[in-house]
């Protein structure tokens, strides 16, 4: 294609809005949006707890590390690092302000247009989310290298810009005659040397570089698709928040839109379209906070402290941090049910309940279309037994057949459990040895 061609299907294509689909179920996705966004408000609160007691480790020199005692040319950074876990916190604070499910309380056919989603929702779930992000990977790589240079490089860029057009009363506020000696110092500095000079340095100059850094130097396992969903987003993010041209189209362009309804009320396609965007964001910034932020805060805290004061803490993010991986295997999740032959095609309905608590109440016709748990979204697939038996052996012990005249495991006499696990246990060593 030549230039004229492909000005002409953009012509075609996008200057006028095509009409929204909703493409997955809005009330799954209202609930897994409530799940993660109340999952990512406890460990932030979580964190505010933990950072005032570091912080109050910091101030006792006797837990510190050699390098950042109260002599050495490093101990700025005892105050500097509460500083940045403080900053972070702040950030994340907002980003959850914006993540919340929506509420359709009061939601009717006539005030439906309370529902519906454009270029001013997207622009601040978008524009906070690209914040946290970029804020994210920019501490993670500050707590991971602890190292002036690079500081000073950041803080610097931070205040030259900052400075540029600050009333009096900020200036005032923030800008000491120390602070204005800094600048006047990298004021000296030509633009090219600010990357690399006497007192400043950035070796790791774009969102990505830092990115790959960081899968490095946490080990992280590699090849890893969280690395590249990152980067994604804060191309993403970055889109809408410089005003992209497709962005404000996609979010400013508006038409009619069909109402959809479930059990709770009416909803808009674009309702739906922005709450899949909202839930795909919230899984990765919280599987980037656990898995790129957290071990950055264990390796900077490795650094300061002695071992023994950091293994304390240490542990604790830890487990904080396999506690809230086991949470968010839940969603989406595939989990097999064994349902007694002749069952299903039946009258009868069937009771389905996910590992989540959230029960299903499958009717007939027993339509495949069903399976799925609206409190999770994880998928449900249907195993029928043959026979007479009461149990299925499973990975996580015995599960009752649905349909077979017993009792669930968990509801029988805890000698009866007993004998049965013994029973399982003999089997195993027969058929696979010691």
């Amino acid at each position: 294609m030549n230039e004229n061609e492909i000005l002409r299907k953009i012509s075609t294509n996008l200057t006028e809005r095509k009409n929204s689909a909703a493409l997955s179920n809005y009330e799954v996705l209202c609930n897994n949006i409530k799940f993660v966004n109340d999952l990512f408000k406890f460990v932030v609160h979580s964190f505010h707890g933990l950072q005032f007691s570091f912080k109050e480790s910091l101030r006792e020199d006797s837990l510190l590390n050699n390098e950042y005692k109260n002599t050495s040319d490093l101990h700025p950074f005892i105050s500097i690092v509460p500083r940045i876990i403080s900053n972070g916190l702040a950030v994340a604070d907002k980003f959850t302000l914006y993540t919340e499910p929506d509420d359709r309380s009061g939601i009717t056919t006539e005030n439906i247009a309370l529902l519906r989603r454009g270029f001013l929702e997207y622009n601040h779930l978008v524009t906070a989310t690209r914040q946290y992000i970029d804020s994210i990977v920019s501490d993670s790589y500050q707590l991971c290298l602890l190292e002036p240079k690079s500081f000073n490089y950041h803080v610097l860029i931070s205040l030259n810009s900052f400075d540029k057009y600050a009333t009096k009363s900020l200036s005032q506020a923030l800008f000491n005659e120390e602070i204005r000696d800094c600048l006047d110092e990298f004021g000296k500095l030509r633009f090219r040397d600010w990357k690399r000079s006497a007192i400043t340095e950035c070796s790791h100059t774009t969102f990505g570089k830092k990115i790959d850094f960081l899968f490095s130097v946490l080990g992280i396992a590699s090849p890893t698709s969280l690395a590249e969903e990152m980067k994604d987003l804060f191309k993403f993010s970055s889109e809408f928040t410089h005003i992209g041209y497709v962005s404000t189209f996609f979010s400013s362009s508006s038409g009619a839109e069909v109402i959809f309804g479930d059990d709770i009320g009416p909803y808009l396609p674009s309702t739906e379209n922005f709450g899949e965007l909202k839930y795909e964001i919230l899984e990765t910034i919280f599987k980037s906070f656990i898995k790129v932020y957290l071990p950055s805060v264990v390796k900077c805290i490795e650094k300061l402290l002695c071992e023994d004061e950091a293994k304390k803490y240490a542990t604790e993010i830890l487990k904080l941090i396999n506690q809230l991986n086991d949470k968010l295997k839940t969603r989406n999740s595939q989990y097999y049910f064994f349902v007694k032959s002749g069952l299903i095609g039946s009258r009868k309905t069937i009771e389905l309940k996910c590992m989540c608590g959230v029960g299903r109440n499958w009717k007939p016709l027993h339509e495949k279309s069903e399976l799925f748990c609206t409190g999770c979204g994880s998928s449900f697939n249907i195993l029928e037994v043959e026979g007479d038996g009461g149990y299925i052996i499973t990975s996580n012990g015995p599960a009752k057949i649905i349909g077979a005249d017993v009792p669930d495991f968990e509801d029988l006499p805890k000698e009866k459990q007993i004998e049965m696990l013994k029973q399982i246990e003999a089997l195993n060593k027969e058929k696979f040895g010691n």
